[in-house]
C-alpha cells in the first residue's frame, strides 16, 4: 500500500532530521549587482538561485525569473529580488521541504544572526530519501502527467515564454516523434550570459535576435527515461547517477509524465490530521490566524465529502505575494482535490487569507456537489430494472 498517510509515516526519519546535517555553501550576491553580473554568477557557479541579505530580510531570484528580464545590460538586480522565509540550523528537513515546495525553489538559505551561513539543497534531500526503501512506491504516484513539450524547430522565444507563463523549468524537446533532449531554464540562461568578463555587461548582444533561433540541439541528453511502472527508488537512482533534475516516464514512445526534485520532495509535505489526507504548504509563519486557516481547510473538505464522498485527498498551496510599495501581503491559494476519476484544481486570490479559504470552500462544494449529482443520475440510468425489482 502506498497511500499518502503510509508514505508520510515511513519518511519520519528524514522529516525529523535537522537541516544542519546537510548544510552547503550558498551562492550569494549583493543588492548593488547588475542583472548581467547576477546572470554571470548563476551560470559560473551552476546555481539555480542566488541569495542576499537586505537588513533582516532574505532575498532571492532564480534562473527562470531572470528569463523575463528585457534590459539585462542596464538594470540593477534589487527591484527584481523577492523576499523569502529562511531556515535556522535547528529547523527540520520537513520545514525545508515545505519552503522549497511553496516558493518553487531548489535550495533554501539558512540564516544565523542576519547572515546567510549556508543552504539546504533539494538534491541533498533527494539523496537522503534515496537511502530509504522506496521500491514499493510507484513513480506514477507522484509524476506530473502529460508535461508541456516543444519541438526542436520551435524558437528559443517560445520555450522562454512557456517557462515564464507556466512556471516550469523543464521542457522535453521532440524531434522525429521522440524526445531528443530536455531544455531547462539554465540552458536558456546561457543565452543572456555575459560575453565579456564578469560585470562588464552584455555589450552588443542582440537578445531578440538570439531568441528567434531554433531550439535545435540545445538541452541535455543525459535525462533518465523510464517506463511508467518504474519504482520511485529507480527514478531517484537514475536522476542522481545522471546528475539530472528531472526524469521522464514514457509509454510506447509517448511522454506520459515527468518527475522533478520538487515532486519527490513533496512526499515530505506536512499533513493536517483528518479523515481524508490533507496537505497545506506555504502557510506564512507570521500569520496570526494560521491555526484557524488549517481548521477551516479541514472543515471545507469534511463538508465536501458529505456531498462528494469520492474525495481521496486534498492539497492547499499558499503563495504570498509581497507588495513592494506597501507591507500588506496578497495571497494566492491553489487547492487540488483528488478523486478516483480525476483531479480538480481551484484557485482564489485576496488580501485576507481566511476569506480566500471561505470563497474556495463555497466554490468547491458548489461545483463538486453538482458533479456528484450528475454522476448519480448517470448511474441510475444504467441500472437494469430487473436488478431493482
Amino acid at each position: 500500500m502506498s497511500s499518502p498517510q503510509v508514505i508520510y509515516a515511513h519518511l519520519k526519519e528524514v522529516r525529523d532530521l535537522k537541516v544542519d546535517k546537510i548544510l552547503k555553501k550558498a551562492t550569494t550576491i549583493d543588492t548593488s549587482y547588475s542583472i548581467s553580473k547576477t546572470v554571470g554568477v548563476l551560470v559560473n557557479s551552476d546555481s539555480y538561485e542566488v541569495f542576499c541579505m537586505d537588513g533582516k530580510d532574505v532575498l532571492t531570484i532564480s534562473a527562470r525569473e531572470l528569463l523575463g528580464v528585457k534590459d539585462v545590460e542596464n538594470m540593477k538586480i534589487k527591484p527584481l529580488l523577492r523576499k523569502i522565509q529562511p531556515l535556522t540550523r535547528n529547523d527540520t528537513i520537513e520545514k525545508a521541504a515545505a519552503i522549497l515546495s511553496h516558493y518553487r525553489m531548489r535550495s533554501v538559505p539558512v540564516v544565523e544572526g542576519n547572515e546567510i551561513v549556508g543552504i539546504v539543497n533539494g538534491k541533498d534531500i533527494v539523496e537522503l530519501l534515496h537511502k530509504q526503501n522506496l521500491k514499493w512506491i510507484p513513480a506514477n504516484n507522484i509524476l506530473t502527467a502529460d508535461p508541456i513539450t516543444v519541438t526542436s524547430t520551435d524558437s528559443l522565444a517560445t520555450a522562454r515564454r512557456l517557462m515564464i507563463t507556466k512556471r516550469i523549468d523543464h521542457l522535453p524537446v521532440i524531434k522525429g516523434g521522440k524526445v531528443s533532449q530536455v531544455l531547462t531554464s539554465m540552458h536558456l540562461l546561457q543565452v543572456i550570459k555575459p560575453t565579456e568578463r564578469l560585470g562588464m555587461g552584455l555589450r552588443g548582444l542582440n537578445l531578440h535576435k538570439k531568441y528567434q533561433e531554433d531550439i535545435s540541439n540545445l538541452g541535455s541528453t543525459r535525462i533518465p527515461n523510464l517506463n511508467t511502472n518504474a519504482p520511485l527508488s529507480t527514478v531517484i537512482e537514475s536522476m542522481l547517477k545522471n546528475d539530472s533534475s528531472c526524469c521522464l516516464l514514457t509509454l510506447l514512445d509517448h511522454v506520459h509524465g515527468i518527475i522533478t526534485y520538487k515532486d519527490i520532495i513533496n512526499l515530505l509535505e506536512s499533513k493536517i490530521p483528518s479523515d481524508v489526507p490533507l496537505f497545506i504548504v506555504g502557510l506564512p509563519e507570521d500569520y496570526s490566524s494560521a491555526e484557524i486557516v488549517k481548521t477551516k481547510f479541514d472543515k471545507i473538505i469534511r463538508n465536501l465529502t458529505k456531498v462528494y464522498p469520492e474525495v481521496e485527498q486534498a492539497k492547499a498551496s499558499i503563495k504570498t505575494i509581497h507588495n513592494p510599495v506597501s507591507n500588506r501581503p496578497h495571497y494566492e491559494v491553489s487547492v487540488r482535490v483528488f478523486s478516483p476519476y480525476r483531479t480538480y484544481n481551484y484557485t482564489e486570490m485576496g488580501w485576507d487569507l481566511s476569506k480566500v479559504f471561505d470563497a474556495l470552500g463555497s466554490k468547491l462544494i458548489r461545483n463538486l456537489s453538482q458533479r456528484s449529482k450528475k454522476r448519480w443520475k448517470t448511474t441510475i440510468r444504467k441500472i437494469d430494472k430487473k436488478d431493482i425489482f
